[in-house]
């Protein structure tokens, strides 16, 4: 398949996720969609052919990275969470706000810290390539 299909594959399957969502609210189905667009949007560009080209140990660093940023990620929402409910004593939709707000803010730290593993690791494969 060419890249325009699997381009048009990854944006379909991004506005079903986005009319269903509107229609009919969260589903369980969309943890299994996003990654299938992503993976759609990868398979375009190229990026799923360095993925066999990783070692073993840059298998081991991505899984290990992965692991600390969803540990970070989980941490900073309870303790956001904490700061919230117990401390500020929120409620309404002040405190929804915040919340989503936190959450937003707790990806960051973690976005940061996995993306630079993964670069890091291809740059390795491009070193090792030359």
């Amino acid at each position: 398949m060419n890249k325009k299909a699997w381009n048009l594959m990854g944006w379909g399957l991004l506005f079903a996720i986005a009319v269903s969502w509107i229609g009919f609210g969260y589903s369980s189905w969309f943890l299994l969609l996003l990654p299938l667009a992503h993976l759609s949007f990868s398979v375009r560009d190229g990026s799923i052919k360095k993925l066999g080209k990783l070692s073993s140990s840059h298998w081991l660093q991505l899984s290990f990275a992965l692991a600390i940023a969803v540990a970070v990620v989980f941490g900073l929402i309870l303790l956001a969470n904490f700061l919230i409910l117990d401390l500020l004593h929120m409620t309404g939709w002040s405190k929804t706000v915040i919340q989503v707000v936190a959450i937003i803010l707790a990806l960051y730290p973690a976005k940061f810290l996995y993306a630079r593993v993964v670069h890091k690791a291809f740059d390795d494969v491009k070193m090792e390539k030359s």
